[in-house]
């Protein structure tokens, strides 16, 4: 029979809730396996990922494999149920998927058949107690955040700017005077009709931003009070705003059916804007998207509040569309430019298969080795003296081999920027936008960003509101096929 050892380690680690490390799980599944005179067929494991949902990707592998009937092995074996889930649900559609496709299910520490109606009963009742302990653990944790704040102290993350917490298992907030100072500053701007939120964002630039400012306009902790799980307890800690300062920065809040602080402008976001993210100002500071009158204006700012910048989006965009159009793009250099990937693709299988190649014959005597050792030991009749030589070996072993699959994981990375898939969407997207004309881009703004996001790198805008246009470098061909353009035809940045 054919088996594939399925391995997993919850995101608190092997150290937690007796786990076993992903190494350790995979040698007792090996040693079941041998017992029975089956095949290992592959291993797969999930490192740091919970239990509580089939979002792992070995996991999902193997309910792909079992939705397209591609599944080349008998028997799926796990050092215990709990790796392979802690949800009834998931629990259950696994092994749906399983009887469907004729497969076994073995738990390595945990000998039950799966297959006859008295192993199935057993499979609810185990499923069951699994996912109780699960809920029943977040209950707990839920239930002792809850005692934290009804005692008034902070029960979980980084306390609110103004604050600190004490020592080691003391929960109370204790006021940071520094910063405090500043929270009070916030406050009394905040309320003066003198100041706006731009003058508060000026003056505290590199210790806060928009939004930030929004939340602390709004957290009634600084009145002493903690908020957890949706109720307000009395806090053991010393306001740093009063009552009435408090609530007359509440009466000056937008109005606004969210509890963001932001007034919601649906006709804003209808624009495309379609140089987010590469339009930068000559001060250096990122271009970003802003709306007036309901959407009716459209406009990039300056992110630098020293600068504010600013340009119609509509302008700038449609400048740069119709350089983008005036580029053109002959058959030959696109056969030019899918040459040169070929000759790359070439060069670095040739450069990095002969070391992946020695790497796995490494991988395969080490595993041999391993798999002999297991086979001595389970056979018995050794001696101390040589049963502590071969747990030694197999420590050194076990280390070897992890270091070789890492080693043969970093050179096939090599391969993925020179994918043939990668190769054929860039020749495409040259086809493409050898096409294109400028009514497309009004159209279809999706596609304009994808040409714009493949072909420009950063556009910076002068003071002149010339720009400077910087090609793409995300692509390692980017620079070579473009190259290969015909420079009489290309307008220069």
């Amino acid at each position: 029979m054919r088996y594939l050892i399925y391995a997993r380690v919850s995101p608190r680690g092997s150290d937690f809730d007796r786990e076993t490390s992903i190494s350790m799980q995979i040698e007792y599944c090996k040693q079941y396996i041998t017992l029975k005179g089956g095949i290992v067929a592959d291993i797969r494991s999930d490192e740091f990922f919970s239990g509580k949902d089939t979002n792992r990707p070995a996991f999902k592998s193997i309910l792909d494999e079992l939705d397209k009937g591609t599944a080349e092995w008998d028997c799926l074996i796990v050092y215990k149920l709990s790796r392979m889930s802690r949800s009834l649900k998931d629990g259950a559609l696994i092994f749906e998927k399983l009887f469907q496709n004729g497969k076994g299910f073995v738990c390595a520490t945990e000998n039950y058949d799966f297959s006859s109606p008295a192993g199935r009963a057993m499979l609810g009742m185990m499923q069951v107690f699994n996912q109780f302990e699960r809920e029943q653990t977040a209950e707990n944790t839920r239930n002792k955040m809850i005692s934290i704040a009804s005692r008034g102290e902070w029960p979980v993350g980084k306390p609110p700017f103004g604050y600190k917490r004490g020592a080691k298992k003391d929960n109370k907030l204790y006021i940071d005077e520094k910063k405090a100072q500043i929270v009070r500053n916030i406050f009394d701007m905040y309320i003066s009709s003198e100041y706006t939120i731009t003058d508060i964002l000026r003056k505290y630039k590199n210790l806060t931003s928009a939004s930030s400012v929004w939340y602390m306009l709004r957290n009634r902790t600084y009145l002493g009070k903690i908020i957890y799980a949706g109720k307000e307890y009395q806090g053991k800690h010393d306001p740093i705003i009063s009552e009435a300062v408090f609530n007359a920065a509440q009466n000056l809040h937008p109005k606004t059916s969210d509890d963001d602080g932001y007034q919601d402008r649906p006709k804003a976001q209808t624009y495309p804007y379609l140089l987010t993210g590469i339009f930068y100002c000559h001060c250096g500071a990122r271009m970003t998207p802003k709306a007036a009158k309901s959407g009716q204006f459209n406009y990039y700012t300056c992110r630098n509040h020293d600068c504010r910048f600013s340009v119609p989006a509509p302008k700038v965009e449609e400048a740069l569309l119709k350089y983008l159009q005036s580029i053109k793009i002959s058959d030959e250099s696109i056969q030019k430019a899918y040459a040169i990937i070929k000759k790359d693709e070439a060069a670095v299988h040739a450069q990095h298969q002969p070391e992946i190649n020695q790497l796995n014959i490494s991988l395969r005597i080490a595993e041999d080795e391993m798999e002999n050792i297991i086979s001595q030991i389970i056979k018995g009749n050794l001696t101390e003296a040589i049963q502590a030589r071969l747990n030694a070996r197999s420590e050194v072993l076990e280390n070897e081999i992890e270091d070789l699959k890492n080693k043969i994981a970093i050179r096939m990375k090599a391969f993925e920027s020179h994918d043939a898939a990668d190769m054929e969407y860039i020749v495409q997207l040259l086809k493409n936008f050898q096409a294109l004309k400028l009514e497309d881009f009004n159209t279809d703004p999706i596609q304009a960003k994808q040409v714009i996001n493949a072909f420009i790198g950063e556009i910076v805008i002068k003071k002149d509101l010339e720009c400077q246009i910087y090609p793409a470098k995300s692509s390692p061909n980017i620079q070579k096929w473009l190259r290969q353009l015909d420079s009489n035809q290309r307008p220069s940045g």
